[in-house]
């Protein structure tokens, strides 16, 4: 059965006995109510929901079920979240890795991260113990890394030999396959003869975040060109997918909710050896999605170090463009630092420039003066205000120049800025930058929001379609099937009206860019292929007009979705006002109160357009 393990734990786990092991419930009714363990609160608005088996705060707005409420107040991924209800309600996970060839992987992956863990002992006494190691070992005296640190990152040395690694593993039972596989070994092209691929270099293994040695860097000693090499892509190394001392990091990152990303290895462990233990390095790749995958639901505010100077800047800002391109498809074409304001907003995290004195990088900062790294880190600037400061400082003084920076530039940075107070500083910002009115600007923004991204040809009518028994899920179906064109309509929504954690992570898929179902699957766990393959089934259309029909529908389902949300809102709040009122609860009657004025107002967005032929009497249901 599709989803059996998730259906299995969500069967014997009840909500009221998780939630209550932390919040002190009371029941209200058919649900029960306590203090929102996620903001401070006096009155009560955190409510839990015994037959959907889902809760939601109506102070800070956190909805979830069984997973998310796991995943959100022990910091977890949705998998670990799935093995820790697991075991607590006896549910045995299913081994995927059944098939020969799954085996045949497994076995690999566990022998090349042997192999990675071996050279890394062995780099590592070549460094402390050899002879060889000793101009290395200087090396990072005079760079000022104490051994304790040298030690605490596992660095160590690769002799200046072409056989050296090669003959100490061969003739220990490694094969040459495996050391070529692995990364280690590198073949020649004209006579196939492998020789190591790593030589004269301080070497930095690289971990992932259950410190498994995937891969190495090498610092090149002396005039040796490159002058950092990377193990190449590998079954079990990609760099994009890495963050250079995140298995060291993630501690202190769970803890302060931030992260900061620098982007050497010698940054990074600077920071480290002076005790900024949140600082981890992206190996000169630009941001992705996968980097963060790991620590999105732990942080709050990611910043960036960056270089000062000009190039730095400049280097940054096609850092920034290069991240938008590997969070789209090619049929999205916009500017590429409003992706990054996109990708902020998805994240769930505000991002933020540490700018750094000038011709330094942290790692000469943070040496230089490290009680001065936190005021720096502290200083750093929204993502949006450097985006607009670094690109329309230097815009010539012309009007065709300024108009053309003001559509192209800063339009598609500030159309990503949802709070109007936020719009504001950053109008009054370009208006400064351009000498263009602020009022003039903030049109623009307005228009730019109300007209379409492109101009289709208007697509045939189809007919209407049954509404579905369960909108969430018919949407999240809809979204699996085409995640290309759902990733701009997606964003309308909040997570707050998505209560099944396994559509949530759906639909933060495609927002982070997946744009092909066969993609989306790649990135899942074995039990969210089979959820999203049930949906898929349930989903896929039998021919092309089918197909376009199923495309238009993303819209109407998003709207019915939360025209559904808010109606269940607001006959919790009517529920709330008589229960205040039985109590005697004026406090709470007054919350209850202001919800459904609240809600009133937004009631309007999910009704039909007025009729010029019928009188419109949805004012008066209330």
């Amino acid at each position: 059965m599709a989803g059996g393990a998730i259906d299995a734990v969500k069967e014997r786990t009840d909500i009221v006995d998780l939630v209550g092991k932390a919040v002190q419930l009371r029941q209200a009714g058919r649900y029960f109510k306590g203090r929102c363990p996620f903001h401070e609160e006096k009155t009560p608005s955190f409510v839990v929901y015994p037959d959907s088996q889902s809760y939601h705060c109506f102070g800070c707005g956190k909805t979830g079920d069984i997973f998310t409420w796991v995943m959100e107040t022990e910091h977890l991924e949705f998998r670990d979240a799935l093995v820790n209800l697991a075991e607590r309600a006896g549910v045995q996970l299913e081994e995927r890795n059944t098939r020969p060839r799954d085996d045949e992987q497994t076995e690999q992956r566990s022998r090349l991260i042997d192999l990675n863990e071996r050279a890394a002992a062995w780099f590592s006494n070549m460094l402390w113990t050899s002879p060889a190691g000793e101009h290395a070992r200087a090396e990072l005296q005079r760079r000022g890394v104490d051994r304790a640190t040298a030690e605490r990152f596992g660095l160590g040395y690769a002799p200046d030999a072409f056989e050296a690694l090669k003959k100490h593993f061969i003739g220990r039972g490694a094969t040459e396959g495996d050391l070529v596989t692995v990364g280690l070994l590198t073949v020649r092209d004209d006579d196939q003869r492998s020789y190591d691929r790593f030589r004269n270099r301080i070497m930095f293994p690289i971990r992932n975040h259950r410190a498994e040695i995937v891969g190495f860097g090498g610092r090149a000693m002396g005039e040796g060109k490159p002058k950092y090499l990377n193990t190449a892509e590998t079954p079990i190394f990609n760099k994009r997918s890495l963050l250079y001392g995140l298995d060291l990091a993630l501690p202190s990152i769970r803890r302060l909710r931030s992260i900061v990303i620098v982007e050497g290895y010698m940054d990074a462990i600077a920071a480290h050896q002076f005790g900024y233990d949140n600082v981890v390095a992206s190996m000169g790749t630009a941001l992705t999605p996968d980097q963060v995958k790991t620590v999105r639901r732990s942080v709050d505010r990611v910043f960036l170090a960056l270089d000062s100077d000009a190039a730095g800047q400049m280097a940054t800002m096609r850092g920034i463009e290069q991240m938008r391109s590997s969070l789209s498809d090619e049929k999205r074409a916009e500017v590429g630092p409003s992706g990054m304001v996109r990708f902020e907003n998805t994240l769930g995290a505000e991002v933020r420039i540490v700018l750094l004195p000038h011709g330094k990088d942290p790692d000469d900062a943070i040496r230089a003066d490290p009680a001065a790294w936190p005021r720096t880190v502290d200083a750093a600037v929204p993502l949006a205000e450097f985006v607009l400061t670094t690109s329309l400082r230097n815009i010539e003084p012309t009007p065709a120049a300024r108009a053309k920076a003001l559509n192209e530039i800063a339009i598609p940075v500030l159309r990503e800025l949802a709070d109007p107070i936020v719009l504001s500083q950053y109008v009054g910002l370009t208006a400064n930058l351009l000498s263009i009115r602020d009022t003039d600007i903030h049109t623009a923004v307005m228009r730019s929001r109300s007209a379409p991204r492109g101009t289709p040809a208007p697509a045939p009518r189809t007919p209407e379609r049954p509404r579905a028994l369960n909108h969430e899920r018919f949407l999240a179906s809809l979204v699996a099937l085409h995640p290309a064109e759902a990733q701009e309509l997606v964003l309308e929504l909040d997570n707050a009206d998505i209560l099944d954690t396994r559509n949530r992570l759906l639909l933060d898929m495609v927002r982070f860019g997946i744009a092909d179902s066969d993609e989306l699957l790649t990135h899942l766990d074995p039990e969210m292929q089979e959820y999203v393959n049930a949906l898929l089934e349930s989903a896929t259309p039998t021919d092309s007009d089918r197909t376009a029909g199923r495309t238009r529908e993303l819209q109407p389902a998003i709207e019915r979705l939360l025209r559904q949300r808010h109606d269940e809102r607001m006959r919790q709040a009517q529920a709330d006002v008589r229960d205040a009122q039985q109590s005697g609860d004026i406090d709470a009657l007054a919350q209850a109160m202001q919800r459904i004025g609240a809600l009133a107002q937004q009631r309007g967005t999910f009704a039909p357009t007025v009729s010029p032929y019928f009188r419109d009497s949805r004012s008066e249901s209330i």
